[in-house]
């Protein structure tokens, strides 16, 4: 007890989520004879809570610092136990005594101090490192440590004065065993936490509510057992069932020490009441169904409630907290401590495929566990066996598996909303992202009933995907839904070879339907962005539709033009090769689809395959489609935009004037192939520094993009990013200037700063700032561009190889020659390479270096 005018000799340092830890220290303290100041003692109500702290800090002799999570987030915490850090920086005196109630890691200075562990011991041991500490003596216990394993069975009713030991379960306890696998989750054991405490002295309700198997039971287990230590009651009920709740609550009563009343009601009105009287209880309903089935059961009073569920209307209770999947790198940290042989790289493509949920993270584990099959091995049978494999692996403490998990959601959900099981069986097909809403809605006529009808009328089809989140096998967002890549897999398994086959034609017939046009139009990228991942997913199933085939064209186009070239490139081949094998090389299609590669290639920087391939294209559109049909000259342009960025601008010169003469004549003016043909020759014709005729043929087409495609359409920016080079090389370098400043903004506004097209045209822009002779402006974003170029397009793109000469020629400019030769040398072999070494790039930087060979007269 602190006695007035007599320091203290331990100030009691903690947060109020510690205070059972707190006060359990400070009794041990002044019952060993100590004198003890801890607020929850000692600050009495009316005093300034800032001067009484600051005073008792002052005072006292030596600080208990109580570590835990959050008193390592509290700045109060830290201030205080700073105060007796500055008294002894070298911990000769032992003033600050640091007590772990938790795994921590001391941070900073905190970290010179050895701390002693509380957490992991039981009542009599704790006791004992405490005193030892306190006495600055050993710290072994004076008796045998007690089993750990062993839990008290004991009533509230054996009431003792002393605070009970914080490291020992509640007198009254019935949760599960602790899961010993439990992962992550710490951000929301915190949260949660911290919504339960924030209403102190009311009640407070707080449910969990997620997908099935995505770990609400555990979080609620691994939140008793954490923060037991709050709580002098807590008691588990299986809510499923809600006819069974009152005799579980009549258990309690018996634990409670409470008298039994002669039927079940009246003992169960007895502990509400009971509860209502006391603080510290918490209460948790496992797996309940509706808030209704568990409202007559709240005892209200100032204890906690808390709920998992798979419905998630519970605000009207209280608080909500949507579980999802584990985040990644716990998804792999929990496969690597079931199975310690599986590596890091292997882990993070199982738990992708599993989609980080945890039940099917721990029934893959117990499955490689009881069979012994290798995780290389299990992850190729689940990519091309999912289906059966969810059947497999048994959870211990957990009844069902993935492929049961939802069997009962989807079983109920068939009675209460008709409508809802069609929905759920046609989203299986599509891919694990966000479905667009109007994809449905947009269409109705293509879907069966009852799912036409709900469909057809916006409210219906609300409340159906209401149904379907309910039960939590969806989730909702603003204009679309998603579903769980294995409720999609379990799903797709239950349904019958006919029924799997009328569910992917009318998958593909919706996604048809909302194709969104032309994927050079900005208009229509939002609406590709929405579609893409749902195209992906179901590409293989449409290669025999047309509709479908050309959705996957346009999809092709907008990913590359957006600039994911990657991707693009990458799914083009995919989808090239088979459709190769399954339509044939001659088919317009593959022949379509061979030209869209063909500009990927070219953007890419990969001259010579694009080259090739495009090479071949045109050559089997002219002989399948004739010299003037639309498709072959599509192809036609994108050879002439390969040609010209390889640096064969000749042959891209006589190809773009016949095709142009071609596009005019057959499709107008006008037409996007017309322009993006005429965009490819202004791009060779400034390669081949042909000034004059570049600038010519790009202020129409530029000014033709800009009236007929817009300003910032790719192929309105491409010309003039050509135009900006060719007015620089005629000396107009105001014009050349601000046309190329223009487009580099537009590039970066519509596209982003990495966009292959933002790359290219911050390049042309450096290359005009060079042949104006502005060193310094060229050094800034040459130094700029280069990084970039190199990143996006590659080191020997031929807008990397113009940049670093446009970049050499500014560093010489500026009297920098070591650091213009060394770039200029290195640029000069890759184009020689890449180019060749009469390109104009390979001559100008030829042309530099032999302007910094040193006088050796």
């Amino acid at each position: 007890m602190a006695q007035p005018n007599v320091p203290p000799h331990f100030f009691i340092s903690y947060t109020q989520a510690d205070r059972v830890w707190a006060e359990w220290i400070a009794w041990e303290l002044e019952q060993a004879g100590y004198r003890v100041v801890i607020q929850a003692w000692d600050f009495t109500p009316g005093r300034n809570w800032a001067h009484a702290m600051h005073e008792a800090a002052s005072r006292a002799e030596r600080v208990v610092a109580v570590l835990s999570p959050a008193y390592l987030d509290s700045a109060h915490g830290q201030v205080e136990w700073e105060v007796f850090y500055s008294k002894d920086p070298l911990g000769e005196r032992g003033l600050l005594m640091p007590v772990r109630i938790a795994e921590v890691d001391p941070p900073g200075l905190l970290a010179t101090r050895v701390y002693v562990d509380l957490f992991t011991l039981d009542e009599e041991s704790a006791r004992a490192v405490l005193l030892a500490a306190a006495r600055g003596g050993r710290a072994k216990p004076a008796t045998a440590s007690r089993f750990p394993g062993v839990v008290r069975q004991a009533t509230v009713s054996d009431v003792e004065e002393a605070p009970r030991f914080p490291g020992e379960p509640p007198a009254v306890w019935n949760v599960p065993v602790r899961n010993p696998h439990f992962t992550g989750r710490a951000e929301m054991l915190r949260e949660l936490r911290h919504r339960l405490h924030a209403g102190e002295g009311a009640p407070v309700v707080q449910a969990l509510y997620g997908l099935g198997g995505v770990g609400k039971t555990q979080l609620a287990i691994e939140y008793a057992h954490r923060f037991a230590v709050d709580y002098q009651l807590v008691w588990w009920i299986d809510a499923e069932q809600p006819v069974l709740i009152a005799d579980q609550l009549t258990r309690l009563a018996t634990r409670m020490g409470s008298p039994a009343e002669r039927t079940v009601a009246g003992t169960v009105d007895l502990v509400l009441a009971e509860l209502r009287r006391r603080r510290g209880w918490l209460l948790i309903f496992d797996n309940a169904e509706r808030p209704q089935d568990i409202e007559q059961y709240q005892p209200g009073g100032s204890g906690h409630v808390l709920v998992t569920s798979r419905h998630p209307g519970w605000g009207g209770l209280g608080g909500r907290v949507e579980v999802d999947v584990l985040a990644r790198p716990e998804t792999v940290e929990l496969l690597r401590r079931r199975i310690p042989e599986l590596d890091a790289a292997l882990a993070d493509q199982l738990a992708a495929e599993l989609g980080d949920l945890p039940l099917a993270a721990a029934q893959a584990a117990a499955y490689l566990e009881q069979t012994g099959l290798s995780p290389g091995r299990y992850l190729d049978r689940f990519r091309s066996r999912r289906a059966n494999l969810l059947a497999k692996g048994d959870v211990l403490r957990y009844q069902g598996r993935v492929s049961t998990t939802w069997t009962l959601s989807m079983d109920r959900l068939q009675l209460d909303s008709p409508a809802a099981v069609p929905l759920l069986q046609a989203a299986a097909f599509y891919g694990p992202e966000p479905i667009p809403v109007e994809l449905f809605t947009d269409h109705p006529e293509l879907l069966h009933e009852p799912l036409r009808a709900a469909a057809a009328d916006e409210d219906a089809f609300a409340d159906t995907v209401g149904a379907v989140v309910g039960f939590s096998l969806a989730r909702r967002l603003e204009d679309s839904f998603q579903l769980h890549r294995l409720v999609q897999a379990t799903i797709r398994q239950q349904l019958t070879a006919d029924q799997q086959q009328a569910m992917i034609d009318q998958a593909l017939a919706l996604l048809a339907a909302a194709h969104p046009g032309n994927a050079t139009d900005p208009a229509s990228w939002d609406a590709y962005a929405r579609l893409a991942p749902h195209v992906l997913a179901t590409s293989p199933l449409g290669d025999d539709h047309a509709d479908s085939r050309q959705l996957m064209l346009g999809t092709i186009d907008y990913l590359n033009i957006r600039g994911d070239s990657r991707t693009s490139r990458l799914l083009a081949q995919e989808v090239l090769d088979r459709w190769r094998q399954e339509l044939g090389p001659d088919h317009p299609d593959t022949i379509t689809l061979a030209t869209v590669l063909v500009f990927v290639l070219a953007w890419m920087g990969e001259g010579e395959r694009a080259r090739s391939l495009g090479g071949d294209t045109l050559e089997r559109s002219r002989q399948v489609l004739g010299g003037d049909h639309p498709t072959t000259l599509a192809s036609a342009g994108a050879l002439i935009l390969a040609l010209a960025l390889l640096g064969e601008t000749d042959r891209a010169r006589v190809l773009g004037q016949d095709t142009l003469e071609r596009c005019r004549r057959v499709l107008g003016l006008d037409h996007p192939t017309t322009l993006a043909t005429a965009a490819a020759l202004t791009v060779a014709l400034a390669g081949l520094g042909e000034a004059e005729q570049a600038r010519q043929l790009g202020q129409d087409t530029l000014e033709r993009c800009r009236r007929v495609i817009g300003p910032d359409h790719p192929t309105t920016l491409v010309t003039a990013g050509a135009l900006t080079v060719a007015l620089a090389m005629l000396g107009e370098g105001e014009q050349a200037r601000t046309l190329g400043q223009d487009t580099v903004d537009r590039c970066r506004a519509v596209l982003s700063p990495d966009h292959p097209n933002s790359v290219i045209s911050a390049g042309a822009l450096t290359v005009a700032l060079a042949l104006l002779g502005e060193a310094e402006q060229t050094r800034v974003l040459g130094e700029d561009t280069l990084e970039r170029s190199r990143r996006v397009l590659g080191p020997d793109h031929p807008t990397t190889l113009a940049t670093a000469a446009a970049l050499t020629a500014a560093l010489a400019g500026l009297g920098e020659a070591e650091e213009a030769r060394h770039l200029g040398q290195d640029a000069l072999e890759r184009s020689r390479r890449v180019l060749g070494p009469d390109h104009l790039i390979s001559s100008r930087l030829a042309q530099t270096l032999e302007l910094l060979v040193p006088n050796r007269g």
